[in-house]
């Protein structure tokens, strides 16, 4: 809401100064020439009307729209992230969705237990350097996960299965786990969960690609 007035605002700001300037442009510098620029002005604002009108309700339509990474209706987890239920084989899982670089740094760092039908979707912004190849470590998480690498059109190209360091390891001593090909989507669920669902390389999951994308930054 606080958006929209802005943007509102800005469109009054906008008009009140092509008004000044048309106002310039056929004052009169005296009496001779007066009811001509009446009649110019009547004229000009006319067409004024006629093409920037149409311009003016398509910008305020635009300024409705949920900006990227934005959806105010979506449902959220506790920690604020939106949802996103995704089927693993037919196993329904609600995935926590990892947006922004904030997001996908900070992962599922500190949680202390996951359940079969809990999950987190990485996903990437549709822009380059992505789909790329990407790796994943287990700084600062506490349980068993199993990461599996997406790529662009969701099929499994890598899966492996995470074990929490050892507490103090210190980062350069962590085990990463790479995707070993370009990928624009991953997904962590509880360890030992991707091999119990029978799933493989090569094995394909159903996204709302470019809904996602599109809220990636």
């Amino acid at each position: 809401m606080i958006r929209l007035r802005k943007l509102i605002f800005d469109i009054a700001k906008y008009f009140r100064k092509v008004a000044q300037l048309f106002n310039w442009i056929i004052a009169p510098d005296d009496g001779r020439g007066k009811h001509m620029g009446v009649f110019l002005k009547s004229k000009i604002w006319k067409i004024t009307c006629l093409v920037l009108l149409p311009g003016f309700f398509l910008i305020l339509l635009a300024g409705c729209e949920p900006e990227p990474g934005q959806n105010s209706n979506a449902e959220k987890s506790e920690e604020g992230m939106i949802l996103e239920e995704v089927s693993l084989k037919g196993h329904a899982v609600m995935m926590e969705l990892a947006l922004t670089p904030e997001e996908r740094a900070r992962g599922l760092m500190g949680r202390e237990s996951m359940a079969d039908d809990e999950g987190m979707l990485f996903v990437y912004p549709d822009s380059k350097p992505y789909p790329a190849e990407v790796s994943f470590w287990m700084k600062d998480c506490l349980i068993p996960i199993d990461v599996i690498f997406l790529s662009r059109k969701g099929e499994i190209v890598s899966i492996h299965e995470m074990e929490p360091p050892e507490p103090g390891t210190p980062d350069e001593d962590l085990k990463a786990y790479p995707s070993g090909e370009p990928v624009q989507f991953a997904i962590e669920v509880r360890g030992g969960l991707a091999q119990e669902l029978g799933l493989k390389a090569g094995d394909i999951i159903e996204l709302r690609f470019e809904y996602l994308m599109d809220m990636a930054s």
